[in-house]
């Protein structure tokens, strides 16, 4: 059994209308009674809290992209990466021009207007494109000395470019969950779909991709799942958590 669970949101276990099934809640409360779970999601602080609720996870959850830990039961940022002003701004400023529409989270507010910014304590600017295409044209244009940036896509199919600070990512995450929860990042299973995942396959023990995740991903699995459709996650959990499965 390992050790802790990382579990994505959008592909994985969040379908379109933002309701996982019975299933899955069931499937990560139970693994939640055994060992620590938590979300690794480029999602905000408050999203992710909200689904941790709903999963019954009082771990400390991953949000931003793995750049910030938070206290999904009081709320409270227990790590947080901030980009720098000058880098923020200029991000910012870049996607203002380059998407249809940006959104940050600054000093735990999620943001959807980026000229009411305030503090500037930015983890994560998010921004959405009209195609993968153009995503990845956008990272490939800016400087990445400057940030990590992932071209991501949401449960409804839109994609969008996500900027933390350089180096942060869910690996990151990964390593403060496991030092937070006093587990060896080895020892993890985690469960993703998208290239945001990436990081998190690169440290854990047990990778499990959904069908349909990036070849790279494939290649890395432990195992490939069926798609969210068909509970692939659940599936994954029963089997590698639960032990129910032959």
């Amino acid at each position: 059994m390992p050790s802790g669970l990382l579990i994505d949101l959008d592909g994985t276990v969040l379908p379109e209308n933002n309701r996982p099934t019975k299933r899955v809640i069931d499937a990560i409360a139970e693994a939640s009674r055994l060992i620590p779970v938590a979300i690794a999601s480029g999602r905000v602080q408050d999203d992710v809290c909200h689904f941790a609720r709903l999963f019954g996870l009082t771990v400390p959850q991953i949000s931003d992209n793995g750049a910030t830990l938070i206290d999904p039961v009081t709320g409270r940022a227990l790590k947080r990466y901030i980009l720098d002003r000058e880098t923020a701004e200029l991000v910012v400023s870049d996607l203002k021009k380059s998407s249809y529409k940006v959104l940050a989270c600054d000093a735990g507010r999620f943001v959807e207007d980026p000229d009411q910014i305030e503090d500037w304590k930015i983890t994560i600017v998010m921004a959405k494109f009209d195609s993968e295409v153009e995503a990845r044209g956008w990272i490939a244009r800016f400087p990445a000395d400057k940030v990590s940036s992932y071209a991501t896509v949401d449960n409804l199919g839109h994609w969008y470019v996500d900027c933390t600070p350089l180096g942060v990512n869910k690996g990151t995450g990964a390593r403060n969950f496991a030092k937070e929860v006093g587990v060896d990042v080895s020892k993890l299973m985690v469960i993703g779909d998208g290239w945001n995942d990436m990081p998190m396959f690169d440290v854990a023990g047990t990778r499990i991709a959904m069908e349909g995740a990036p070849q790279e991903m494939l290649e890395m699995a432990t195992e490939v799942v069926p798609g969210i459709d068909h509970d692939g996650a659940v599936l994954a959990i029963e089997k590698y958590v639960l032990n129910l499965s032959e």
